[in-house]
């Protein structure tokens, strides 16, 4: 963890809570959730995303230094202090971007800690920093983002070290915070911070692919479960996320059933599986694991509208207890197989069209 500067917030919520154990084979859940009101992604201060009137162009102005999106910057700070210029954090961050005075030395040019322009100023030079150190690492600008945030948690040198994303339960968990508050509460348009190459989802109407379901891990670096036949990197590198405890999987938007079955030859670990693809542009790839044996409701041809049961969640294949693993993948994958190079985070494209997890 990097000693640099704090974790936590003041006046606000802590940016990291760990990890809830939902049920004994299921991994990670995030505690602090975004609240409900918030569903249907409409930024805390319509038209002008949120951000406090008299912080906006300093905002704006960190954020290009960055080069990182304006509602990235409004999102960190808000996990940090809340807007509040005077916070002091227990362990002697100082201001409203929360630098420990060791790093405000390098970063602060000189000004007062407390001083709001001069704090969100050296945010957006230290993010610029960062994005220099960890940014060649990445293939996309979503991933860049992700990395960036990581380091500013965790320290440049664990990202460096780890080749990505350090698989520390406060990091991941402080990487989908402030993407999805920036996507949530602070982006004009709910678009998901440099995820721009997914583009519009169309107009069709989209739904909870396990209706009653909870989060259960989130998509990314994540310790082995307990329990899991087989431990490995198919595994650990997580390409979708896990929601457990709803029943019946369904079809989140209209699409068309590309392979439905209790096993594929090479691909077992899938166990009963569902996979689609969108009707629709911009024609994304789904994939359900994991359904109970069984309980199969559609068949491959078949094209389906949005809420058809597709399956029950289940056991079946490499998992480690009752969920569904769901996976989005861009519309270049392969639509008949399953494709863990072309997986994208569900989250923020369901937040996208107002299902919030």
């Amino acid at each position: 963890m990097d000693t640099s500067r704090s974790l936590l917030p003041v006046g606000a919520a802590a940016a990291v809570v760990g990890l809830l154990i939902l049920i004994p084979v299921m991994l990670m859940m995030l505690n602090d959730q975004t609240p409900t009101a918030q569903a249907g992604c409409r930024p805390a201060g319509g038209n002008t995303t949120g951000i406090p009137e008299q912080h906006r162009q300093n905002v704006t102005a960190a954020a290009t230094e960055a080069g990182v999106p304006t509602a990235l910057v409004a999102a960190q700070i808000q996990a940090e202090s809340g807007w509040d210029h005077t916070a002091r954090s227990p362990v002697g961050a100082r201001g409203i971007a929360q630098f420990m005075p060791a790093t405000w030395e390098q970063y602060g040019a000189g000004a007062d800690p407390f001083d709001p322009k001069a704090g969100i100023a050296a945010l957006g030079r230290y993010m610029k920093d960062l994005r220099t150190q960890v940014g060649h690492l990445a293939q996309s600008e979503a991933k860049t983002i992700q990395l960036i945030l990581a380091a500013y948690n965790a320290g440049p040198g664990a990202v460096l070290k780890h080749q990505g994303i350090p698989p520390y339960a406060e990091t991941t968990n402080y990487v989908q915070k402030i993407t999805r508050t920036a996507q949530l509460d602070y982006s004009a348009d709910c678009q998901p911070v440099g995820g721009e190459f997914i583009g519009e989802l169309g107009t069709g109407e989209w739904t909870h692919p396990l209706p009653g379901g909870q989060l259960t891990s989130l998509f990314g670096r994540r310790p082995c479960p307990a329990g899991v036949p087989s431990c490995n990197d198919y595994v650990t590198a997580h390409t979708g996320i896990d929601l457990a405890g709803g029943g019946t999987v369904v079809a989140p938007t209209d699409m068309i059933i590309r392979s439905a079955a209790d096993s594929m030859p090479g691909h077992e670990y899938l166990g009963t599986h569902v996979l689609g693809t969108m009707t629709e542009d911009p024609k994304l790839n789904f994939q359900f694991h994991h359904c109970a044996p069984g309980t199969l409701r559609v068949a491959t041809g078949d094209t389906v509208a949005v809420g058809t049961p597709l399956c029950s969640e289940g056991a079946s294949g490499n998992a480690s207890g009752t969920h569904l693993h769901f996976q989005i993948t861009t519309p270049d994958a392969p639509g008949t197989t399953p494709s863990r190079e072309h997986a994208i985070d569900p989250r923020p494209l369901l937040a996208q069209k107002g299902i919030i997890l």
